[in-house]
């Protein structure tokens, strides 16, 4: 049993904006899901599947970004998985855009989403998926990661966006070791300006 926690912020206004990659790379993900049940459970929006013969819970909290620890807390209390049975995919400020990285564990780097998590379950040994959205030094961080991808931004942020479906998926069937040798770096896009 896996569970996989997309981070974002509920509501329209937020959908398309950079704080909101983790939800779009774990919808992503869910599509190519059979046996599919959507649910409202553990402070979020829940999708129930199998994949590759093991049951998959996909999280999208609804508490707000720095509220995602209750959310986790919660599913993670109920389910009571393994802890490298848990991936959390959040966007990362630090990362250039287009950026995937997996990793085994470690401190929260400054994304209020995952401190909040990390306080929540009171350790560092989490697996996550870290999405590059990269930064702007014009505006405060807490202003640019609610901001939109540009027009010229968006192909790579698609290509990210699918490679992070994938690599989730890797992860699920062959384990973090794998995912990470095949996925950390820069994704490619031909239509990259």
């Amino acid at each position: 049993m896996k569970l996989i926690v997309g981070l974002g912020n509920p509501g329209a206004e937020y959908a398309d904006t950079r704080h909101n990659i983790g939800f779009r790379a774990v919808d992503a993900f869910t599509k190519g899901l059979r046996g599919q049940s959507k649910l409202r459970r553990w402070h979020g929006m829940v999708t129930e599947a199998s994949f590759a013969g093991d049951k998959v819970h996909v999280l999208k909290p609804l508490t707000y970004m720095n509220d995602s620890g209750r959310a986790v807390a919660a599913a993670i209390r109920e389910l009571n998985p393994q802890w490298e049975d848990i991936l959390i995919v959040f966007d990362d400020i630090a990362l250039p855009l287009g950026t995937l990285r997996f990793r085994r564990r470690g401190s929260d780097g400054g994304q209020k989403g995952m401190f909040s998590i990390l306080q929540a379950i009171g350790h560092q040994e989490l697996p996550r998926l870290r999405l590059g959205i990269g930064a702007d030094s014009l505006l405060p961080p807490r202003d640019f990661v609610l901001q939109q991808f540009t027009t010229q931004e968006v192909p790579l942020v698609e290509a990210m966006v699918t490679k992070a479906a994938g690599a989730i998926g890797l992860w699920m069937y062959r384990g973090i070791t794998m995912a990470m040798s095949q996925n950390n770096g820069p994704v490619e896009c031909s239509e990259q300006q």
